[in-house]
């Protein structure tokens, strides 16, 4: 019986400040650096986010190296906090995203994972896997369930009364609103400091729509539905939101999506419980974590007020209706009502 001998999986510093080094040697194309944390065993591989980038043992990783001197100007940001590192015993891996942008005007968004293996004293790299994320329809022609789509699902189903929530004209502002990554935030905390996560979350949600007129028409788990009865309001409300998360949860970075879209609030019609909640819900997915993203509804709706910021605006498709829509990231807010 060895399962006893078996080291226990315990967060990991020095495998986090391996990682980042590893990184910084990257920003500085210092390849005497890079060399030095890459492991010595016959056992190394590298891979890129090429499909011909896949080397394998110290000899091939080292030569391919030299895209440190091929590669045009860029610079790296990462964010440590959102690296992920553990150990167990004398092995243990690393998880975390780096954003390269090169000046040209390119940019990308790195996964990158390490497995680090000690040897002579070091935490050294015995793996190292990079990819630049792909959506599942691109990727594998299915879409996945998000925490959006099941709160949407939800909604759809028990058709609560909004009409509170609506403009004297009949329409609404509906907010579909997750937390990006919640299954690893949930692997990295354990489930009962997830849980006092979410209830922090929650309450900044709660207590955000609560001074901003928002009617919550369904929470699940980590992600929340949300009519207000004018855009400015839901815009405001979404600022709060993103400013009250951006310090994170006791030194861990939370990002939540926001999607906002405008209609009628029939309580008994498919417009409302179809289209509109529909629309909302895909530009929510749309959306990068930290990120909130109007539809041009909105966007007309607001951009009159001088009160927010808005980026240049995408044209996309959203799963499941026909046409392209335009959707606009919001910048920023420029109200003190949304801090």
């Amino acid at each position: 019986m060895l399962w006893g001998m078996v080291s226990a999986v315990v967060p990991s510093e020095e495998i986090r400040a391996a990682y980042l080094r590893l990184s910084r040697a990257w920003q500085t194309r210092d390849r005497t650096a890079v060399e030095d944390l890459i492991s010595f065993g016959a056992y190394v591989v590298w891979i890129g986010s090429d499909p011909r980038e896949w080397w394998h043992g110290p000899q091939g990783v080292v030569a391919n190296l030299a895209h440190l001197e091929e590669l045009p100007p860029y610079r790296l940001e990462i964010d440590p906090a959102e690296v992920v590192a553990y150990a167990c015993g004398d092995t243990g891996w690393a998880v975390g995203r780096v954003r390269l942008l090169f000046d040209g005007g390119a940019e990308f968004v790195l996964r990158t994972t390490g497995v680090f293996v000690i040897e002579r004293g070091h935490w050294r790299v015995a793996h190292w896997h990079n990819s630049i994320g792909v959506r599942n329809e691109e990727a594998i022609g299915v879409a996945l369930t998000t925490s959006i789509q099941r709160t949407e699902r939800a909604v759809r189903d028990a058709r609560p009364d909004v009409e509170t929530a609506a403009a004297p004209d009949g329409t609404v502002t509906v907010m579909f609103s997750d937390i990006e990554s919640s299954t690893v935030l949930l692997e990295r905390l354990g489930d009962t400091e997830f849980v006092q996560l979410l209830g922090w979350h929650d309450a900044i949600v709660r207590d955000a729509a609560s001074e901003h007129r928002g009617y919550i028409v369904k929470s699940r788990g980590d992600g929340f539905m949300i009519a207000f009865a004018s855009a400015a309001f839901a815009l405001r409300c979404g600022s709060a939101i993103q400013q009250r998360l951006a310090g994170g949860y006791d030194g861990v970075h939370v990002r939540v999506r926001i999607g906002l879209h405008a209609g009628e609030a029939l309580r008994h019609s498919d417009d409302f419980y179809g289209r509109t909640v529909v629309i909302a819900a895909r530009i929510a997915d749309l959306a990068l974590g930290g990120e909130m993203l109007v539809s041009e509804l909105v966007y007309e709706l607001a951009r009159g007020l001088g009160t927010f910021r808005f980026g240049e605006p995408r044209t996309t498709d959203l799963k499941g209706l026909e046409g392209q829509f335009r959707v606009y990231p919001v910048d920023e807010s420029l109200d003190a009502d949304a801090t």
